[in-house]
C-alpha cells in the first residue's frame, strides 16, 4: 500500500503539541495572584500590628511587676536615667531602668517595644514626693506605653494615672503607676 501524499508529493507533517501555559494564561494567573495579595496584605499587616500591641501590653505588666518587686526588696524605685530629648523620661530604647531590673534579676530579659523607636517605646519616670498634687510619703513612678499601632487595641486597653495637677492618661496609650495615691 502506498501512503497518501499531499499535493506536492510529501506526507503531511504532524503537529507537535507542546506542554505548558500560553502567555495569556500566565498573565491571567499573575493578575489573580496580585489581586489576592492586595486583599490579604492589609489583613496580615493589621494582625502583625495587633500582635505587637499585645506584646507591648504584656511587657508593661511584666515591667510593672518587676518594678514593684524591686521596690519591696530595695525600698526604692529603680533609677530613671533622664533623657532631655524625651522630656526627662527614661525611655526603653536608651534608658537604664530596664537594664537595672535585668541586672538585679527582676526581669529575665530586656523588655523593649517591638519597634522601639522614637514613636513606639516605653517611658518611665520617678517623681518626688507631692509632685502634681499626688498624695505620697515617698517618691512615686509612672510607666507608660507611648503609642499603640491599632486604634481598636488602644480603645480597649488604657490605664488611668492622674493626680490633681496632671493626667498622664492623656499623654500615653497605656499608663500605670505606683507609690502614690492616684485618682
Amino acid at each position: 500500500m502506498i501512503p497518501r501524499t499531499s499535493v506536492a508529493g510529501c506526507a503531511k507533517p504532524r503537529r507537535l503539541r507542546t506542554r505548558g501555559f500560553s502567555l495569556l494564561e500566565v498573565v491571567i494567573a499573575v493578575l489573580v495572584l496580585a489581586m489576592i495579595a492586595g486583599v490579604a496584605t492589609p489583613r496580615i499587616q493589621n494582625r502583625l500590628a495587633v500582635a505587637r500591641d499585645t506584646r507591648r501590653l504584656a511587657d508593661i505588666v511584666r515591667v510593672r511587676e518587676a518594678i514593684e518587686l524591686f521596690h519591696e526588696d530595695n525600698g526604692r524605685w529603680p533609677a530613671a536615667d533622664t533623657n532631655a530629648s524625651y522630656g526627662g523620661w527614661d525611655v526603653s530604647h536608651d534608658g537604664g531602668f530596664i537594664g537595672e531590673l535585668v541586672r538585679a534579676g527582676y526581669l529575665e530579659g530586656p523588655a523593649r517595644d517591638p519597634r522601639n523607636d522614637a514613636t513606639y517605646h516605653y517611658r518611665y519616670y520617678v517623681y518626688p514626693v507631692g509632685s502634681y498634687g499626688c498624695a505620697s510619703e515617698d517618691p512615686f513612678y509612672v510607666l507608660g506605653v507611648r503609642a499603640f499601632e491599632t486604634a481598636d487595641f488602644a480603645t480597649r486597653n488604657h490605664g488611668v494615672v492622674q493626680c490633681s495637677g496632671r493626667d498622664w492618661s492623656s499623654e500615653f496609650a497605656f499608663v500605670v503607676g505606683g507609690g502614690a495615691i492616684l485618682n
